[in-house]
């Protein structure tokens, strides 16, 4: 008769090997990133991550948190959720982003068709 430990044990093992191979068979992608607020930059960073894998680009005056998830047609989409340190409450509220982009292609928006927060991206399939 086989202890449950054991078993345990065994799940657990079965369990990084499978997020292992996960790993390994989701593109990796370089994702370049600008915020501006008034025409001024706040973020401006390069960062290499998986798809479907969620990434972090922060400083003092702002926290971005970046989901890039690839379509079966190629397309990139990246979702954004956005908090940026002002005293203008408008500015200050969360903010949430959806950009779709062909891997090599730079694209620049306005955040929540906020004419003083704009977004450019530019991503790569590596």
């Amino acid at each position: 008769m086989s202890s449950p430990i054991g078993g345990f044990y065994l799940n657990a093992q079965y369990r990084k090997k499978a997020e292992k191979f996960e790993l390994s068979v989701k593109p990796r992608l370089s994702l370049t990133l600008e915020l501006w607020l008034d025409e001024m930059t706040i973020i401006k960073d390069t960062q290499t991550c998986q798809a479907d894998m969620e990434r972090h680009f922060s400083n003092p005056e702002a926290n971005i948190s970046v989901l890039p998830t690839i379509g079966s047609n190629g397309v990139i989409r990246i979702v954004f959720s956005i908090i940026i340190e002002h005293h203008d409450k408008d500015i200050a509220k969360p903010k949430q982003q959806v950009i779709n982009v062909d891997s090599g292609e730079s694209l620049s928006t306005l955040v929540e068709g906020n004419e003083r927060v704009k977004l450019k991206i530019s991503c790569n399939i590596c």
